[in-house]
């Protein structure tokens, strides 16, 4: 319990916790949800890179967090990082965003995360959609990409819109299935919007 409350950087997991999370998650994703995992040969071998998913459930973040060998930071808003749960996300990763959209020093501690050797996850959307359609890409995502000249994995998730949208506080059983796509390098002539709006079209695209 000491090392669950002992503080840790932004972004660094509890490695214990993080372990007892994966086998949870096996056992609700893979039997409650059926879950289908096609790609995974596409996941880079080396350490840091960024994540980029679509966004329409508060399931995404564990889903994606599943995939990997190791643990992965993400940005949650202030919201919900409250009591104990907050205290567990934390330590799985979560790292509190200053406001309601990315702001300079969420782009800055971004910039450290990636820096420490960590995959960071970011959902170009900036929310989560409240329809379960694909929403404009920000260019947030596109700015971290340039300045930490790392590649970025996309990934599509389908169902988990179904499984439990924005708003609902139970999960309904559903097939959840999640495709990754190859890494995707950018150029540094590419504007942040261009690099943002061109993450987006690649999780698109696996969607088909």
């Amino acid at each position: 319990m000491s090392d669950l409350l002992r503080s840790f950087p932004p972004g660094e997991s509890n490695k214990i916790l993080w372990m007892a999370a994966k086998i949870v998650g096996f056992f609700i994703f893979k039997i409650f949800f059926l879950l289908e995992i096609k790609g995974k040969e596409n996941i880079p071998s080396q350490s840091n890179f960024v994540i980029a998913a679509n966004h329409s459930s508060f399931l995404d973040p564990p889903l994606i967090g599943y995939l990997f060998s190791k643990p992965i930071a993400y940005f949650t808003k202030q919201e919900q990082l409250h009591g104990l749960f907050g205290l567990l996300i934390t330590r799985l990763g979560a790292i509190p965003l200053s406001q309601s959209s990315m702001g300079r020093s969420d782009i800055r501690m971004a910039l450290n995360v990636i820096k420490r050797g960590k995959c960071l996850l970011i959902f170009p959307e900036g929310t989560r959609s409240r329809t379960g359609k694909f929403l404009p890409a920000k260019p947030g995502i596109g700015f971290i990409v340039h300045r930490a000249k790392v590649p970025v994995l996309p990934i599509y998730i389908k169902g988990s819109f179904k499984a439990m949208p924005p708003g609902r506080n139970f999960i309904r059983p559903g097939k959840i299935i999640i495709k990754i796509g190859k890494p995707c390098h950018f150029s540094h002539t590419q504007t942040y919007q261009e690099i943002a709006d061109e993450v987006m079209k690649n999780i698109i695209e696996l969607s088909k």
